[in-house]
């Protein structure tokens, strides 16, 4: 998929991010993904596969990107996330430079999710995702 395909499609699962990943593929399917949503992007070109082969985290049913850089994770560019991030949207970064850039807007949030998880305050140490390709179905 083309990245301005996947960025169209990023955009249509978070114009519609009350959904699961199936009501949106059913809603591309009926033609009702955009209704009532102004837009000028070319959604009607995504399909119900395209939303499939976007980097979900299944954990959470978000998508994987680079909450600093935005790139999207794929086969050759794993994503690491903030460990001390705990419940819906997790913070993914692609390396510790982009988690340092990002931190000053993220450490906020991280702090409250840090408090609530029991992990030591400040802690900003990334992992890699053990679990390979997220590419899910």
């Amino acid at each position: 998929m083309s990245s301005k395909k996947m960025e169209t499609a990023a955009s249509l699962v978070r114009m519609n991010s009350n959904r699961t990943r199936e009501e949106i593929k059913e809603m591309i399917r009926d033609g009702s993904a955009t209704d009532g949503i102004n837009t000028n992007m070319d959604i009607g070109s995504v399909t119900p596969q395209d939303i499939d082969e976007l980097p979900w985290d299944d954990e959470d049913m978000t998508i994987k990107r680079c909450k600093w850089c935005h790139e999207f994770e794929t086969d050759s560019h794993i994503l690491m996330k903030c460990v001390a991030c705990k419940g819906f949207n997790k913070a993914w970064y692609c390396n510790r430079d982009c988690q340092k850039k990002q931190w000053k807007y993220h450490k906020t949030w991280c702090a409250s999710q840090q408090t609530a998880s029991g992990i030591p305050k400040g802690a900003i140490r990334i992992t890699p995702n053990m679990f390979g390709t997220s590419f899910g179905k």
